[in-house]
C-alpha cells in the first residue's frame, strides 16, 4: 500500500476514532494495512528522522540579538536536488544577519496565527480582526 492509499485510508480511521487521535493510533492504523515498508527501509527512514531531530536541537546563542537560535539551518542545493546543512555560525555576518532577521520577523508572523487561531477555537471570534483586505473590499465594491 502507497503513500496515497494511506492518506486516503486515515479519513476512515477518522470517522470511526472521532476528532482527537493520537500518533500511536495512526502507527496501529498503518501497521494494520501493511503500509509500512520492509523492516531495512523503515529502520533507515527513522535514523534520518532522529538525525534530522537532532540536527534542529543544536542552539548557540546569538550576542548581537541576545536570543538562541537553531545553528544548523536545511537549505535545498538546486543543482543536486537535495538538502544540506549549512552552520549558520560559518556564514558571512551580513547573510546571518538577514536569515536571522527575516526568521525573527516569520516567528513573529506564526505566533499571531497561533493566537488567531487559539481565539478562534475557544470560541471567542476574533477572526473577524484578521480578516483579509481583499474579504473587506468585495462587499463595498458589489454596492457600488
Amino acid at each position: 500500500m502507497g503513500p496515497a492509499e494511506i492518506v486516503d485510508s486515515l479519513q476512515q480511521l477518522c470517522e470511526e476514532k472521532g476528532p482527537r487521535l493520537t500518533t500511536e493510533q495512526i502507527v496501529d492504523w498503518i501497521e494494520d494495512l501493511n503500509g509500512f515498508e520492509s523492516d531495512a527501509e523503515l529502520i533507515a527512514f527513522a535514523k534520518k528522522m532522529k538525525a534530522r531531530q537532532y540536527a534542529r536541537l543544536l542552539e548557540y546563542d546569538d550576542p548581537d540579538y541576545g536570543r538562541r537560535f537553531k545553528r544548523l539551518w536545511s537549505f535545498r542545493d538546486k543543482r543536486r536536488n537535495r538538502r544540506f546543512y549549512s552552520d549558520i555560525t560559518q556564514l558571512p555576518a551580513a547573510e546571518r544577519r538577514r536569515l536571522l532577521e527575516e526568521y525573527i520577523k516569520f516567528a513573529g508572523q506564526l505566533r499571531t496565527v497561533r493566537r488567531a487561531m487559539n481565539d478562534a477555537l475557544a470560541g471567542q471570534n476574533f477572526f473577524e480582526f484578521y480578516g483579509d483586505e481583499d474579504e473587506v473590499d468585495e462587499p463595498a465594491v458589489a454596492e457600488a
